[in-house]
């Protein structure tokens, strides 16, 4: 049975805040002794749809990026209608920024897939990321965490970028950072909805966003299966970004249609 989890002050939010980014630290310091460092794997470039439309080269993933790009402008437009806190604003600002640069990133790094151009979609991303962990924790942890969330989470997602692109650059990257902070934030999520409830309506767009995001992950990994299925209409990596889209439009559904629960009530 979930439980609804208690507000907490904010001191202790911010000790828990920074014990979780510790933790994930300690982690990838486990994974990196054990392991050794994780470079980027060099059939990560080689996607399935390399047509061209005029001038655009990859232009399948290229312009299936409109959709993550629509889904933040969106989620931009309705900023006046949202069912945000003050304290809940800058998570969902970051939540905004982080979709609308995502697109661009993207599509950047899709023009001419390289590891050097893959920072600028993978920066972006942890921007979004952020957001939308730190708006979680708020609702079924605490407003509290979830403000308190931010500079630990943001530094962290920001790191693992940066790690993995400095590293690679000098010839030896290590991508554990970057993984253990994109899976965590996965695995995090999924384990709030199932232990914790709901401070308000409308769970059901959350719910929604969690299955676009696995559904994103398994045809990343199918782009090649996907795209010869189709008999080349589709590739998987396209139909990720359309996903990815899908992503934040649900949170963004969210945020405009919840509302607070009454006190003592809750939502799964």
């Amino acid at each position: 049975m979930a439980r609804m989890c208690s507000e907490a002050e904010a001191p202790a939010a911010r000790r828990r805040a920074w014990t979780i980014a510790s933790a994930a630290l300690l982690l990838y310091a486990l994974l990196r002794a054990v392991a050794g460092p994780l470079p980027q794997w060099p059939e990560y470039h080689d996607f399935a749809d390399t047509r061209r439309l005029g001038p655009i080269p990859r232009a399948g993933d290229v312009l299936t990026n409109l959709a993550i790009l629509a889904a933040g402008l969106w989620a931009f437009s309705l900023r006046r209608r949202m069912a945000v806190t003050r304290a809940e604003q800058p998570a969902y600002r970051l939540l905004v920024l982080g979709a609308i640069l995502t697109a661009f990133g993207s599509a950047y790094y899709h023009w001419e897939p390289s590891n050097a151009r893959l920072v600028w979609d993978r920066a972006p991303m942890a921007v979004l990321a952020t957001g939308a962990v730190a708006l979680v924790l708020s609702d079924r942890m605490a407003p509290a965490l979830g403000r308190a969330a931010l500079w630990p989470v943001g530094l962290l997602a920001g790191a693992g970028v940066a790690l993995w692109g400095i590293t690679e650059a000098l010839g030896h990257g290590d991508l554990w950072l970057y993984l253990v902070v994109r899976v965590g934030a996965g695995v995090g999520t999924l384990a709030l909805l199932l232990t914790c409830r709901s401070r308000h309506t409308a769970a059901g767009f959350v719910w929604a966003a969690v299955a676009c995001d696995g559904l994103e992950t398994l045809t990343e990994h199918l782009d090649w299966p996907i795209w010869r299925a189709t008999a080349g209409v589709l590739s998987g990596h396209n139909l990720k970004h359309v996903l990815a889209g899908g992503v934040i439009a649900c949170l963004a559904a969210w945020l405009l249609h919840r509302r607070l629960l009454p006190s003592g009530g809750a939502s799964a």
